[in-house]
């Protein structure tokens, strides 16, 4: 077994050469896990144990002269959705927020979630136009609530 302490770069980052490129598949929700114990593509023992942030599409997890061990996040059944206006958007956010599912928003101002009927059906309802979509859901656009001073304070930054 192969164990991975620290992220030696990304695919966009770094040059790999001629070297074989092993992917290590994960789903979004493996992606925040401080240990983890999979399997690569090519049937490498991959242990990791790492600090709190969370693995990117892409990471570069090992490198030697013949391969390289690169993270693949896998596509996932989503709600895909795009509010009408920044109200909408933070009511909408709000309420999903409540139910402690995971909010991602990208670049065109989609919301995206893991697909669930339930919810699905709210957004219906609510007049959202939801749509179902095959998605990766990545880091760079997950919505992160921090808390800062008292409770009652609450930052809000896009990832």
């Amino acid at each position: 077994m192969l164990l991975i302490e620290k992220v030696i770069g990304n695919l966009s980052g770094t040059v790999t050469g001629n070297r074989l490129i092993d992917f290590l598949d994960l789903d979004w929700f493996d992606t925040g896990k401080t240990t983890l114990r999979k399997r690569t593509r090519a049937g490498q023992e991959i242990g990791i144990r790492k600090d709190s942030n969370p693995l990117e599409d892409s990471d570069i997890l090992y490198l030697d002269e013949e391969r390289a061990i690169v993270v693949n996040i896998l596509p996932c059944e989503c709600i895909v959705f795009k509010p009408g206006s920044f109200r909408d958007m933070g009511t909408i956010c709000f309420e999903i927020g409540n139910k402690h599912i995971p909010i991602f928003i990208n670049e065109e101002a989609e919301v995206l979630v893991e697909f669930e009927n339930p919810l699905y059906r709210l957004l219906e309802r609510s007049g959202y136009e939801p749509h179902r979509e095959v998605r990766k859901l990545l880091k760079t656009h997950a919505l992160r609530v921090r808390r800062h001073g008292n409770n009652y304070t609450r930052k809000i930054t896009i990832k």
